[in-house]
């Protein structure tokens, strides 16, 4: 091969290097108690167990952690489970982004669920509103303490 063909070679592997380091997705850190990920687009963060007084009641638990849209043409959902009118289960939700790139999310759970860690899904669409109907989802149950 000569050098000419050799340095475009590896202009061309350094290139797909660089495109792929670019596209990877988004990856939760050590100290993640949840990981999600569904067609392009992931979610990872932890459950902080808040403490609350009599005088100033706080929801028992708060949820912080990162929404990371890898693909473009989708849009990604974090919801949280609450409970809805007559013991049902409702989604509610707190993050949403659809453009590539990454955004931050918090909420606080619900009094009602009286201090366990709420079920958390991600759910993927072309609309933030078609993401939301929840067909294309990954839904993390944290262990019981």
């Amino acid at each position: 091969m000569t050098s000419l063909g050799v340095k475009m070679l590896g202009a061309v592997a350094v290139t797909g290097i660089a495109l792929a380091a670019g596209a990877s997705p988004a990856t939760a850190s050590a100290d993640s108690d949840f990981a999600l990920e569904s067609a392009g687009v992931s979610a990872y963060g932890s459950y902080d167990m808040m403490m609350s007084i009599p005088e100033r009641p706080v929801p028992p638990v708060a949820v912080n952690g990162t929404l990371a849209v890898n693909a473009p043409g989708r849009c990604g959902v974090v919801q949280i489970a609450t409970n809805g009118p007559a013991d049902e289960l409702v989604w509610r939700t707190f993050a949403a982004l659809c453009t590539p790139g990454k955004t931050t999310a918090q909420t606080r759970s619900e009094l009602l669920w009286g201090g366990f860690k709420p079920r958390l899904r991600l759910c993927v669409g072309t609309t933030v509103a078609r993401a939301e109907r929840g067909r294309v989802c990954d839904t993390y149950t944290p262990p019981v303490d």
